[in-house]
C-alpha cells in the first residue's frame, strides 16, 4: 500500500496518545505521542523523504522510539500497540475526551462504570442523571461538563445558533443544555484555524 502522508500519520499517533491516556500509566508517554503529532501535522518536508532518509528525529518531539512508531504507521497504516489497544476501547470512547472537563480518567470511569462510549450515550447518562449519581464521578463533575459546554459556545456562532438561545431562555442548566455536549465537543475537534476563524465571525456580530 501507499505510504501514508504526515497528516494522516499525525491523526493515528493522536489516536495512539488518546488511548495510552486511557489505558493509564505513564502520563508523559501519551503527552509524548501527542506533541509529535501536532509537529507532523506542522511538517514541511513530505514525511516519506524523511522517513527514507530515516531523519525522523529531526521533527520536534520525535525521538528513535516515536521515530519506529511514526515509520510503520506511514508504511503499514497501523501498528501492532495500536490494534491491541483498539481492542480494548471502543472508538467511540475518544468522543468523550473532546468533552471538556472530562480527563482520561473520568472517561474510563464512564466507560467502565456507566458503559458509556459515545457522545450520544454520555447526553442521555447526563439526562437521566446517571453521571451525577456514580460514585467517583458526581454531581459536581456533571454540572461542570454543562457548565464549561455553555462557556464554550460563547465562542462559536455555530453552536449559539443551534443550543445557546435555549440556554439563554432557562434560569438554569437544564435538559435544553444536553445538546451543547456534543456540539462543544464537534467544536474542539475541528482543525484550529476552522476554530478561529468560527470566533472571529462570532465577534463581528
Amino acid at each position: 500500500m501507499p505510504s501514508l502522508d504526515a497528516r494522516a500519520v499525525a491523526r493515528l499517533l493522536r489516536e495512539y496518545a488518546q488511548r495510552t491516556a486511557l489505558r493509564g500509566g505513564n502520563p508523559y508517554r501519551a503527552k509524548a505521542y501527542g506533541r509529535a503529532a501536532d509537529s507532523l501535522r506542522a511538517l514541511a518536508v513530505p514525511l516519506h523523504v524523511l522517513v527514507a532518509e530515516d531523519r525522523l528525529t529531526e521533527i520536534p518531539g520525535v525521538g528513535d522510539a516515536i521515530a519506529d512508531i511514526i515509520t510503520k504507521l506511514s508504511n503499514s497504516g497501523t501498528h501492532p500497540s495500536l490494534e491491541k489497544l483498539r481492542k480494548e476501547i471502543p472508538e467511540g470512547v475518544l468522543e468523550l475526551l473532546a468533552v471538556p472537563g472530562l480527563c482520561p480518567e473520568k472517561v474510563l470511569r464512564l466507560y467502565q462504570d456507566l458503559g458509556i462510549t459515545s457522545l450520544a450515550e454520555l447526553e442521555a447518562a447526563v439526562e437521566d442523571d446517571r453521571v451525577k449519581k456514580a460514585k467517583g464521578l458526581g454531581a459536581a463533575l456533571q454540572t461542570k461538563i454543562l457548565q464549561l459546554a455553555v462557556q464554550r459556545t460563547q465562542n462559536c456562532q455555530a453552536c449559539q445558533e443551534r443550543h445557546y438561545c435555549q440556554c439563554r431562555r432557562s434560569p438554569g442548566l437544564g435538559r435544553n443544555d444536553i445538546g451543547l455536549i456534543r456540539c462543544v465537543a464537534e467544536w474542539i475537534a475541528q482543525p484550529a484555524e476552522q476554530r478561529i476563524h468560527c470566533r472571529r465571525g462570532h465577534m463581528d456580530q
